[in-house]
């Protein structure tokens, strides 16, 4: 069996291939990929004869969501997501017979999934045109309806609340086990929200997760500079007196979304 991996955390990608190496040694596994674009490079090359019996695809990437380089899919390879994503999306997925794996990923879950798609293609089933066009037909209601990234954030101030633009946004962190939004202006604001979720809600084209603790707007980077080890330094205009700390695992992910 042929199986492909999008992700773009080595991490995870490590961790899949380990697991899916252990349940069956002689898979050939291919990637991860790790961006939309590699992704929809490597799908266009890879028809036919050459296209993955299975793809295990995170949904958010470097530079998008994966699911604008799933529609390159061949109608015969099977896909599972490994990602969380809101209830509704996962009743859809369950319905149409695809499958997601939440993470961190079980190596039970993972060997009953693996288990039902040998069985699918053990059966060889004449339906799997119509479980891709299910797929596809899931994929374009979520943009329209249910991908929508944050805009803004009503946040409780003193007797009220305050509106604050996303565009707005120097940076967020998490300071004293509190999650603070920090304005262009040095203004900042604590949010009852974690980072994890912050992540899953802002525009990935506009906002990357330097490290565990901050998430930076693309408007407030003012450059980089090199560190020992492959890692990289990010100084962000008006706030001169914090300096980030990009690992080397993810520098190169930074320099891609700056450069785009």
């Amino acid at each position: 069996m042929k199986i492909l991996i999008i992700e773009d955390e080595f991490r995870n990608y490590n961790r899949l291939r380990r697991m899916l190496t252990a349940y069956d040694s002689t898979m050939t596994i291919e990637g991860p990929l790790e961006s939309v674009a590699e992704a929809r490079q490597w799908l266009a090359v890879h028809q036919g004869t050459a296209a993955p019996d299975l793809v295990f695809a995170d949904i958010r990437l470097s530079d998008g969501i994966s699911f604008d380089a799933l529609d390159m899919l061949d109608d015969a390879t099977s896909l599972v997501f490994t990602t969380a994503y809101d209830e509704y999306a996962l009743r859809a997925f369950q319905y149409n017979g695809l499958a997601y794996l939440m993470k961190p990923i079980e190596e039970e879950e993972l060997h009953q999934t693996l288990d039902r798609v040998l069985k699918l293609h053990g059966d060889n089933r004449q339906d799997k045109s119509s479980d891709m066009q299910g797929l596809k037909e899931i994929v374009a209601q979520m943009r329209i309806d249910n991908y929508q990234y944050r805009e803004r954030f009503l946040i409780p101030y003193k007797d009220g609340f305050e509106i604050v633009n996303v565009n707005d946004v120097s940076f967020i962190c998490t300071e004293h086990k509190d999650t603070r939004v920090y304005l262009n202006t040095r203004k900042f604001y604590s949010l009852s929200m974690s980072l994890d979720e912050l992540e899953r809600q802002l525009n990935p084209h506009h906002f990357f997760r330097i490290n565990r603790q901050y998430i930076v707007h693309i408007g407030s980077v003012a450059g980089l500079k090199i560190y020992f080890g492959g890692k990289l330094r990010v100084h962000l205009k008006d706030h001169n007196e914090i300096e980030l700390m990009c690992s080397r695992e993810r520098a190169p992910l930074l320099k891609e979304w700056l450069n785009q």
